[in-house]
């Protein structure tokens, strides 16, 4: 985010009241003066130059943002084949290795030579309405002439006063949040923060507000994420990482897509397996597959995969599996939904895991059962992605049972 300046030192304190800045790695000048990686958008308000600035010019709203470029100049370090790809875990990396705090998408693509017209075509066209997007885009030429092109974009949806990305052990930060859609304006806000291990704590946040939070008591990579919550509808606005005590990790070399598509019947056994991993990992017991909401479940998988979007709902096409299952099953049960999609179930685990607020559901104490449906896309002119729905409930009145056709 573009937002400079020296970060408020008078902030609401999470727990007990007003406390005073301690020096060091919150002072956002200082910071930048000693070369350390800050969290923040970074844009380049002047037009870039060459093929850069063919990319802003060719993409409504763009704008240059440095961070974005570090990204994907750290990409194509990993790229050992042409036909490698990338993938969400090295995605998500290397964009909180770059400090940028947003859902960033990253495109590759292969030309002759010059930047692909095609590309800038699918940018503009991906893009929705909104306050601008941030781009950044780095090339790698090849012996035949050749090129290879990663392109990042984000659309960011909030800013972020500059914090530190490296911080010392048990070091308070003081988060910031400012929503820029109008139509966000007064939204509730949430931040959900993962530590390397343990459980997934969630914060209210005002906007406008700064609050401290003193919760990096674990060496490692602390994910936050700020949720916005509006008319029951919810929107990230927010997504980034602190590394705390420790380096950041290096990315592994990128690999090459999958020989074969996974059957999805078989990749909802292997993520309900995984489900159960994570949980044991983080001191839960394990949840036990539901068949009795495989149908809502699946069916959701496959309304998504029809759409081409992971959502909990798109209202006026089908709404949550919890909603739907009271006219299905009684007694009602409670429900905690996470959807993803992604070329493979690990990946698709992946990014739920890399999501706090996803990852809060799947590790969702009181939940003792759960369905996974998996759909793939409908296309024919590449390989399919798979689209995954976590549906994880908790039985308080005992467990559901079918309604005869009769009472629905």
């Amino acid at each position: 985010m573009s937002a400079p300046g020296l970060i408020l030192l008078l902030l609401a304190g999470c727990a007990s009241g007003v406390r005073q800045a301690p020096p060091g790695p919150l002072d956002s000048v200082a910071a930048r003066a000693a070369g350390i990686p800050e969290v923040r958008f970074r844009p380049v308000f002047e037009t870039p130059t060459g093929e850069e600035g063919q990319l802003v010019a060719g993409v409504p709203g763009g704008r240059w943002d440095e961070g974005l470029a570090a990204a994907c100049r750290e990409l194509l370090t990993l790229h050992v084949e042409r036909g490698s790809r990338i993938d969400a875990p090295t995605a998500s990396l290397v964009a909180a290795r770059a400090g940028y705090p947003g859902q960033v998408r990253f495109v590759r693509a292969l030309s002759g030579g010059s930047l692909p017209e095609s590309l800038l075509a699918e940018l503009a066209s991906a893009v929705a309405e909104g306050p601008g997007v941030d781009l950044g885009m780095a090339s790698r030429r090849f012996d035949d002439g050749s090129a290879m092109w990663v392109v990042a974009w984000s659309q960011p949806l909030a800013r972020l006063d500059p914090i530190p990305r490296d911080i010392a052990l048990d070091t308070p930060l003081p988060l910031r949040v400012e929503l820029l859609d109008p139509q966000w304006k007064g939204a509730e806000l949430r931040l959900f923060l993962a530590p390397p291990m343990g459980k997934v704590e969630e914060i209210s946040l005002t906007e406008g507000v700064s609050r401290w939070v003193d919760r990096f008591h674990t060496p490692g990579e602390h994910r936050l994420e700020v949720v916005a919550t509006r008319d029951s509808q919810t929107q990230v606005v927010l997504l980034f990482s602190v590394f705390v005590d420790q380096p950041a990790p290096a990315p592994a070399p990128l690999g090459l897509p999958p020989a074969s598509v996974e059957h999805p019947i078989e990749a909802e056994a292997r993520l309900l397996a995984e489900l159960n991993q994570l949980r044991l990992r983080h001191g839960l017991a394990p949840v036990t597959a539901w068949p009795l909401f495989e149908p809502l479940v699946r069916e959701h998988s496959a309304l998504m995969a029809s759409v081409g979007r992971a959502v909990h709902e798109l209202p006026g096409r089908f709404e949550r599996v919890g909603t739907r299952a009271r006219s299905y099953a009684f007694p009602f049960a409670f429900h905690h939904q996470a959807v993803a999609t992604a070329p493979t179930s690990a990946e698709a685990m992946s990014l739920v895991i890399d999501s706090p607020a996803h990852l809060q559901t799947l590790l969702c104490e009181a939940c003792t059962h759960a369905t996974i449906g998996v759909a793939l896309e409908p296309v024919l002119d590449r390989a399919p992605r798979l689209f995954v729905t976590w549906e994880l409930m908790e039985f308080p009145k005992g467990p559901p049972k079918l309604l005869d056709s009769l009472d629905r």
